[in-house]
């Protein structure tokens, strides 16, 4: 009795009995007891926790080198980002006196200019100068003239304009008959001061960093030398007075006219050329929500005929271009500015330019690419090595139609088809007879009557 009632207290007592021990009538100085851990959940917590203490040391060790090593890639960034345009700056300081506060304080020959250009045109902001000056030109642009404008400008701006094969000294001014047309001088003025104006603004709105006075002075040097060479007069001595002129000019001249709306037209659906159909909508209130106001009122559209309204002002106000929404005007922005962050603190510099067509800046006379003068392709003039037509250029890209591309390999077209069937590629976007592929020279481009046979 005394043993069943001893099992059953030590059964229930907080007490745990470390076994094996032999239960007597005199069990009390042979029971070995301790107190039942109730903690031992936690314990057993705590031990695990000592476990992982290694796996949690790794862990912040490898947080650790993760930021360290993020720091110093956005610190090689920036030093990367900046060294160029840095090292340009170092070269051409400004005039002894001056503070270089102001873009007349740099003085510099238009070979220099374009050294200068080259930073920004070709490694720092290829896209939004391209872009800039395609809504420069909004309101001129056609199809293959639009194509042929950018080959032309950007041969301007990547063939030296000086020294060997610029042509300067061995041609007569005007030996091009395309830099000897007659010209509406204010008109071309204010097309040169576009060239010179809009990518400063495009970049200091949206790119990663804006023109330093030094690159605004170059843009004004090198396009005023062009002006000059293509007959262009009164061109303004500084930019400061082009700006004025420039703004002078907008004010009495860009008013609402059929015309421009019409070009407009056309020109929105080459901006939007690679757009695929079911974005155009949104597509075409991003470029409204790019043009100033001043561009959208004069590309109106709406109306039939200016000659229904008694004044500008009654045109201006029946004619006025309603503003894309509120969303859209900071979405793009939005979009734009977020490429600016992440190109500035992300994107390592190019290593190498990004140009339209291929140039060569040695004027060495290289094959394929050779200046060789003002008035002819920047591409030697004699026959091939195998004996066959001259050497022709070919743009590197197309933002519209293929002209002057080579055809593409068979694994191209295949998947040029496969886009194209899916709706994502314009189905006018594949290089075909129709666009010339076998190439250009520069003598050829502008009106028809300048084109020759492709073996000439």
């Amino acid at each position: 009795m005394y043993q069943r009632g001893m099992g059953l207290y030590l059964a229930h007592c907080p007490y745990h009995i470390e076994y094996p021990i032999e239960i007597t009538r005199r069990p009390w100085p042979w029971l070995r007891v301790r107190k039942r851990d109730y903690n031992s959940t936690k314990n057993e917590s705590s031990f695990d926790a000592a476990a992982q203490q290694p796996r949690s040391s790794e862990m912040t060790s490898l947080v650790f080198y993760g930021n360290l090593t993020a720091l110093a890639y956005l610190v090689i960034v920036h030093i990367l980002r900046y060294r160029r345009i840095r090292s340009i700056v170092a070269k051409y300081p400004p005039l002894q006196g001056t503070d270089g506060k102001s873009t007349s304080d740099y003085c510099m020959t238009p070979a220099e200019a374009q050294k200068i250009i080259w930073t920004s045109s070709l490694y720092d902001h290829p896209m939004l100068v391209e872009k800039a000056l395609e809504f420069a030109l909004f309101k001129t642009y056609g199809i293959r003239t639009r194509l042929q404008t950018a080959i032309l400008i950007q041969t301007w701006v990547h063939v030296p304009i000086t020294g060997p094969g610029s042509g300067v000294e061995e041609l007569p001014k005007g030996a091009d008959p395309r830099g000897a047309i007659a010209l509406a001088n204010d008109d071309y003025l204010y097309t040169l001061s576009l060239f010179i104006m809009e990518p400063a603004k495009w970049i200091e709105k949206y790119e990663w960093r804006g023109l330093t006075l030094l690159e605004r002075q170059a843009y004004f040097v090198f396009w005023s030398e062009i002006g000059r060479r293509m007959g262009i007069n009164n061109i303004p001595g500084t930019l400061e007075a082009l700006v004025e002129w420039c703004e002078e000019y907008e004010q009495t001249n860009m008013v609402p006219s059929q015309t421009s709306k019409t070009v407009a037209e056309l020109t929105t659906a080459l901006l939007l050329y690679h757009v695929p159909p079911f974005a155009r909508g949104f597509g075409k209130q991003a470029v409204a929500a790019l043009c100033p106001e001043r561009l959208n009122r004069a590309i109106m559209y709406a109306g039939d005929s200016t000659e229904d309204y008694a004044s500008i002002a009654d045109l201006v106000y029946y004619y006025r271009v309603p503003e894309p929404p509120v969303w859209v005007i900071k979405s793009v922005d939005a979009v734009l500015n977020l490429r600016k962050l992440f190109i500035r603190h992300l994107c390592l510099p190019r290593s190498s330019p990004q140009c339209y067509v291929p140039f060569d800046t040695t004027g060495l006379g290289a094959p394929g690419v050779c200046p060789a003068g003002v008035s002819v392709c920047p591409v030697s003039g004699k026959q091939s090595p195998n004996g066959g037509p001259v050497y022709r250029l070919h743009p590197f890209y197309a933002n519209n139609d293929p002209w002057y591309i080579g055809s593409p390999s068979a694994l191209g077209q295949i998947l040029a088809n496969i886009l194209t069937v899916l709706g994502i590629r314009n189905p006018r976007a594949t290089p075909g007879p129709q666009f010339k592929p076998e190439g250009y020279r520069t003598e050829e481009l502008g009106p028809s009557s300048f084109e020759k046979s492709k073996n000439s």
